[in-house]
Parts: C-alpha cells; structure tokens; sequence
C-alpha cells in the first residue's frame, strides 16, 4: 500500500468504516509510515534489535560508534505552563544514555525545521538537573520525511546537519539527519543499476520500498537488515479493526490540515520557490502545484504578471 493508497483508504473508510475487510482482500501490507503503524514496527518493545539495526542503518552508525542497546522512553515532554508539549513519535536512549528522537514527517511544512529543534531543545533540557555541570550527551535526531522537504536539491535525500561556525563543525554532540524517502525512491529509478548506493541505508530504505509496493523481500536480507517477522508484523491482516481506524482518525486529521497548508504557504515564500522551479524547467506547473501543495493557477497567473513587467 503506497502513501497515495493509504489516504485514499483514509478518506474512505473515515465515512465509511464497514469497507475495511474489502481493503484487507486488496492490500498485503499496511502503510508503514503511518505515525502508530510506525510506532509499532520500529519501537517493538518485544524486538529491541530491530530499533537498533534500523538505527544503526539510518544513522550509518559502524564499528565502535554503532547503537548496541536502545531503551525506550516516554516519547512526550509536558508543557509548562503556556510552553507547547513535545510530542516524539519514537524517543529512546542508547546504552551511552545518549538520546534518540525518531520524527516522522507526514507532510511539506515550512516550519518542521523549526519544530524539530523546539522538539530537540525540550530533550537537552532534561538531561542537565539543577547541581550538574553543562556535559550534555551525544543527541541523535532522525526524521522520516514522506513528502520531499527540499525540492531544489532534488540529488540529495539525505541531509545530515550539525552544528558549524566558520564553515567548521565545532559541537559533535547534535547530529540531525533528514531523510527524504521519495527522492530516493526517484533518485534509485534514475540511476543505473551499477551505480546506485550500496549502504544499510539504502537498503533499508528498499525494504521499505518493498513493503509499499507490495513485493516480495528476500529472507536473508531482512534477517541481517531488520529481521524476519518484519513481513508479518507490517501485514494488514495483522491489525485489529480498532487499530486501523484509530489510525483513521489521526490521519484523516493531518489531511484537514495538509488541505490549509496553502495558506501557509502564501506566507512563507513557498510559491516563489514553486515558480522559481517551474521557470527553471525543474518540474511542470502541475507538478510544482502538487509538489508545494499550492493552486496551479496561482503559478500561472504569477509568472503571466512577471511576463507582462
């Protein structure tokens, strides 16, 4: 079941929920980057080593730096007060009791970035109690993007950040990965077979490929990348009814919100880097629309006014 599969079903079953054993007839597998499906797969209380492997692939973590242990948290901090809750889809801490934030980003928001640090600062916070010196752990910050967060660098889906001055890394301790899994969908389909990127990441994002497109993933290689009750635990028909329409609920309210991220957009400078694409001939006017989540005609009629000047 692809992204697009999936929020369509949403849609359907959010009205009409006696549907559901027609979906479970249609698709093999559940979407996997559903926010509780996800919860689910990747922090498994009962399966701690596939948080790790997965970790360790996402994070390219080898060797001595590798994750060996990784214990759950409690995935929120409570708000104070008027300060906002911090809700992490998956929090944990390695057996360094260095930190782990996993974030899944459903769709294109200006403001993730900023999001993300608020929800990064709130975990820094609680490491130092009062007494202690300022000897802040090793953070990790991982976020899932579905929708490409940064369509002008469309040969890069990874994008690793840090702290820098001068151009010079100077605080190892924050490492931020962004992961923009379509543009690597898009970036393995254009690229020759011999020359794409052999890494646990890569691999692992194919698994994840797999799972979307419904199609077989060998034993082996899920043993040594996740583990083999992967496929089982990502089946449809391994979902209770409650469960799926629980993820209904939550996800039909993301839709709402990801229908009013046009007039979010106008704000944010989002159709000037829709049009800058288009004049560039990166993407096609409609692809731009569904890209930025903005109305074809507004790029039209905006780049008509430039002709005109």
């Amino acid at each position: 079941m692809t992204r697009d599969e999936f929020f369509a079903m949403v849609k359907d079953l959010h009205k009409h929920p006696e549907r559901l054993p027609e979906y479970r007839k249609n698709y093999t597998n559940v979407y996997p980057f559903s926010d509780g499906i996800f919860k689910m797969l990747m922090a498994n209380e009962a399966k701690p080593e596939r948080t790790v492997k997965f970790l360790n692939a996402m994070l390219d973590l080898n060797g001595k730096n590798a994750i060996k242990t990784f214990t759950l948290g409690v995935p929120e901090s409570p708000g104070v007060l008027n300060d906002k809750t911090a809700i992490f889809d998956i929090y944990g801490t390695t057996e360094a009791g260095n930190p782990v934030l996993i974030e899944v980003q459903q769709n294109f928001n200006t403001l993730f970035v900023d999001r993300l640090i608020y929800y990064t600062s709130r975990v820094i916070s609680r490491t130092v109690k009062k007494s202690q010196d300022y000897n802040l752990p090793h953070i990790y910050v991982l976020s899932i993007l579905t929708e490409n967060q940064f369509p002008l660098e469309r040969n890069t889906y990874l994008h690793h950040s840090q702290l820098a001055r001068n151009r010079h890394f100077f605080y190892e301790k924050l490492d931020i990965y962004l992961v923009e899994v379509e543009k690597f969908f898009t970036i393995d389909d254009r690229t020759k077979p011999e020359k794409r990127e052999i890494t646990n990441r890569a691999e692992m994002l194919r698994i994840f490929r797999a799972v979307l497109e419904e199609k077989e993933i060998p034993i082996e290689k899920l043993k040594n990348l996740l583990d083999k009750d992967f496929i089982k635990d990502v089946s449809l028909t391994g979902y209770t009814d409650e469960t799926l329409l629980n993820e209904v609920d939550g996800m039909t309210n993301l839709l709402y919100e990801k229908q009013g991220s046009y007039l979010q957009g106008k704000g944010d400078g989002i159709l000037e880097s829709a049009q800058l694409m288009v004049d560039a001939g990166i993407l096609t006017a409609e692809k731009a629309a569904e890209l930025f989540k903005i109305r074809k005609e507004d790029l039209l009629s905006k780049k008509s006014k430039t002709a005109e000047i």
